[in-house]
């Protein structure tokens, strides 16, 4: 045997002791990051990540079990069960095990952290955690036998204590009925009633119940385990749930006492915490339910700032974009909930998504959409029930009929509309929601009477408290017929907190309403070339009364270039318009201002002779038509006036009209006149209208006469427009009309001669208080035989005052 030399026996030592010298140095900075992390949130990151660093390279067993623990307390659950991809269950260590079962429960995979706290029971017998986070993990995977199998081994090991008790709630929640839940959670309490475990659970059991009144006394019994926001809570969600029960029901009261209760809540909690933002999102659906739009569109603002919010809450926001007049806002929300929802496995969209969807197309005006919308429910009258041998009738059979006939209606189409509803009343004669339908078909025809027969009719099959409602459909009705007297009978016994009232209300503080209407026009001659002649007219009522009468001042100027001698008059009044229905009775008088040196007065009346018929008349001392050019002469007039309007419906008129006019220099106008407007074609947006006009005038031969004075004249004149109306949002529509039209002017002695005329104006609406509206075009008239060229213009402003 040779020699080994001492050397070497120091090699080999020195070669033996580095991996015990490495693994110190591993440990060393294993527990200098393990204490690092201690120090806060900063020093907790820098220490995960200078662990994972040491495990990277040392694949120390103790250095993964820091690693997983410190990821754990970072709530990054799926990077710690990534730490090592290739170890078995068997491989982890107690407290790993521990660790990586909790964090599998976290990120949802329930039979993965069963198997990791079934390992820990191997590997710690001893350990209650093992037994009591496989039974919880059982009930996360729905494996309730297994479930019941690790409580009992765990009762068997360590007795009935709080945990396992817990657990066992947990798992009842799953496999007992609440009632029965509720029962064992009250003999608990009694059994142990200081248990904070036992009351919470009892809360969590009666919220779900929603059982108010014990989740109160639990609240007043156990103040110490409650706070004041365990308690706003409470009554967010006692509120939330009113709502829904009374919005349900209609119940008007109930819905207005959520909306307070829910605002309450919202102004008591801080912006941006849970409670705040769901009180928020139910305090927007009752907003929307009482009709406060603007309320609930300023909460959804806020709400989007918090991110994409539940499909629910879009419902609302769209319901609210409705009702505030925004469809365009509407639409994209919409058919992105309609492409979500064909995107399913069933590719049905949710009926109530087809009612906002058909709502959005008909307040956009594209009736013909809104009609292929209305296809999305199943129209047909009887479908097969869930077993497919029996046929039940269909839900929404009903709904898309009155929808078509509504979509009909607003086409154009009233005739037809109302045979489909009489088509509706003969077969279900006894439906007072058709009735209604067809009453209101009947007033947007001009035909107020027969709408409230229809009404009227409706309310025997209606229980006593539908009849407010019936009531206001019959107050719109004698609104729009000027029978304010039986308006205020009705309007009485309405509530103006019934929130099926609000458009009532609406409809009836606007036609009360102080008003302003200012109008001018102005035209240009030229050829023969000549100044611009214009006229304004300023006139402001007072509110109308309950009665329906109502004063007015008004102020008119005209100016008239007459070659470079500029003549102007004017007048400012006042006046009294008093509703004595059927009669109604307008008194106006007062002063000529500039030419018009004189008072003037004028007294008229217009008479309802039913839905179809209405005649007026008219006497006036010094006429506001009095020619400047009389008035230059020192000449006034006064006008007599009788008129008949016929509106056999709400797309055709006929009147007529007479008058005399009696001037100072002894002459005498006689003039009578037809006239006929006619809603010619309607197609969603597109609408042509149609006129035609004759009339027939004759005056005294007065040779010093400087006005316009033809002893015989005669005109017929028929006009065109065509108008397209674009809804925009925010309640504003915009209407674009292009008018054209051609007559036959004749006069005594002078050659018959064309008349044209072409003109294009926009009309504004803003809502319910503003309209605004303006043209310009150019004509052809004719003035003792000859033609004249004119360029002209208006304008016309409506205001409401309230």
């Amino acid at each position: 045997m040779s020699r080994i030399h001492p050397f070497s026996f120091c090699v080999v030592a020195i070669l033996a002791s580095v991996p015990y010298a490495v693994s110190q140095d591993i440990q060393a900075e294993r527990e200098h990051w393990a204490l690092h992390a201690r120090n806060g949130a900063a020093q907790l990151a820098e220490a995960a990540a200078q662990m994972e660093k040491l495990y990277a390279q040392s694949g120390d067993a103790k250095v993964r079990a820091d690693l997983i623990a410190l990821l754990l307390r970072q709530n990054k659950s799926a990077e710690a069960l990534a730490v090592c991809p290739t170890c078995a269950v068997t491989d982890y260590a107690p407290d790993e095990l521990e660790n990586l079962g909790k964090a599998a429960r976290n990120v949802r995979q329930p039979r993965l952290a069963y198997d990791l706290y079934s390992q820990l029971q191997i590997k710690m017998p001893a350990g209650k955690v093992g037994y009591l986070g496989a039974a919880l993990a059982a009930t996360d995977a729905a494996e309730y036998a297994a479930a019941k199998n690790q409580i009992e081994a765990y009762k068997q090991r360590f007795g009935d204590d709080a945990d396992i008790r817990q657990a066992e709630n947990y798992l009842n929640q799953f496999i007992l009925p609440l009632s029965v839940q509720l029962v064992q959670q009250q003999k608990q309490l009694e059994a142990n009633p200081e248990s904070r475990d036992n009351v919470l659970a009892l809360y969590r059991t009666a919220a779900r119940m929603q059982l108010f009144p014990l989740q109160e006394r639990l609240m007043e019994r156990y103040p110490n385990y409650f706070n004041e926001q365990d308690k706003l809570w409470l009554e967010a969600t006692e509120a939330a749930i009113s709502l829904r029960a009374s919005r349900s029901a209609g119940h008007s009261p109930k819905i207005q006492e959520a909306y307070q209760r829910l605002s309450a809540v919202v102004d008591k909690t801080v912006p941006g915490t849970g409670i705040h933002t769901q009180a928020l999102r139910d305090r927007m659906a009752a907003a929307v339910a009482v009709g406060k739009n603007k309320q609930a569109l300023e909460d959804y603002r806020i709400l989007e700032k918090q991110g994409v919010q539940p499909p629910y809450v879009q419902k609302e926001y769209v319901q609210a974009l409705l009702m505030s007049g925004s469809p365009n806002k509407a639409g994209p929300i919409l058919d992105a909930e309609r492409k979500r929802q064909e995107s399913t496995k069933s590719g049905k969209i949710n009926p109530e998504l087809v009612e906002l969807l058909v709502r959005k197309e008909s307040d956009l005006m594209h009736f013909d959409k809104a009609e292929e919308n209305v296809k999305l429910w199943n129209t047909s009258q009887y479908i097969p029930d869930f077993t497919h041998n029996v046929q039940i009738k269909n839900p929404y059979y009903e709904t898309a009929y009155f929808w078509n006939a509504r979509l009909k209606a607003w086409k154009g189409d009233a005739k037809g509309a109302q045979v489909l509803m009489d088509s509706w009343l003969d077969e279900h004669p006894a439906d007072p929601w058709a009735m209604i339908l067809q009453g209101e078909f009947k007033q947007s025809d001009g035909k107020e009477d027969e709408a409230v027969a229809y009404f009227d009719e409706a309310r025997e099959y209606l229980p006593e408290r539908e009849q407010q409602f019936i009531d206001a459909k019959s107050a719109t009705a004698y609104m729009a017929a000027g029978n304010w007297s039986a308006v205020n009978d009705l309007a009485i016994g309405l509530s103006r907190d019934e929130v099926g009232l609000n458009d009532f209300w609406r409809a009836y503080d606007l036609e009360r309403a102080a008003q302003l209407n200012i109008s001018g026009s102005a035209m240009k001659a030229t050829s023969p070339e000549d100044g611009t002649e214009w006229s304004e007219t300023m006139q402001l009522y007072s509110p109308r009364s309950r009665e329906g009468h109502r004063a007015y001042v008004l102020q008119q100027r005209i100016h008239v270039p007459n070659h470079g001698d500029q003549l102007a008059s004017g007048r400012v009044g006042a006046g009294l318009e008093v509703n004595l229905h059927p009669f109604v009775v307008q008194a106006e008088a007062g002063r000529g201002t500039q030419l018009n040196d004189k008072g003037y007065g004028s007294l008229g009346v217009d008479y309802r002779v039913n839905d179809d018929l209405s005649l007026n008349a008219r006497a006036a001392i010094n006429s506001e038509n009095t020619p400047v050019k009389a008035l230059k002469q020192g000449v006034y007039a006064d006008e007599y006036s009788i008129g008949a309007r016929y509106n056999p419906s709400a797309k055709t008129t006929v009147g007529a009209s007479a008058g005399i006019f009696k001037f100072d220099d002894g002459n005498t106008r006689k003039s009578a006149g037809i006239w006929l407007n006619h809603n010619i074609f309607q197609y969603n947006r597109w609408k042509l209208d149609g006129s035609l006009s004759a009339d027939y005038g004759r005056n005294k031969n007065i040779p010093e006469a400087f006005y316009y004075n033809p002893e015989k004249n005669k005109s017929f004149d028929g006009l065109l427009a065509l108008t397209y109306t674009i809804p925009m949002d925010n309640q504003i529509i915009f209407r674009q009309t292009l008018s054209g039209g051609a007559g036959r002017y004749s006069q005594t002695g002078r050659k018959t001669e064309n008349t044209w005329q072409i003109k294009y104006g926009h009309g504004w609406s803003f809502g319910r208080r503003a309209v605004l509206g303006y043209e310009f075009g150019r004509r052809q008239a004719v003035y003792d035989g000859a033609p004249e060229y004119h360029n002209f213009g208006s304008l016309n402003l409506s205001l409401k005052l309230y």
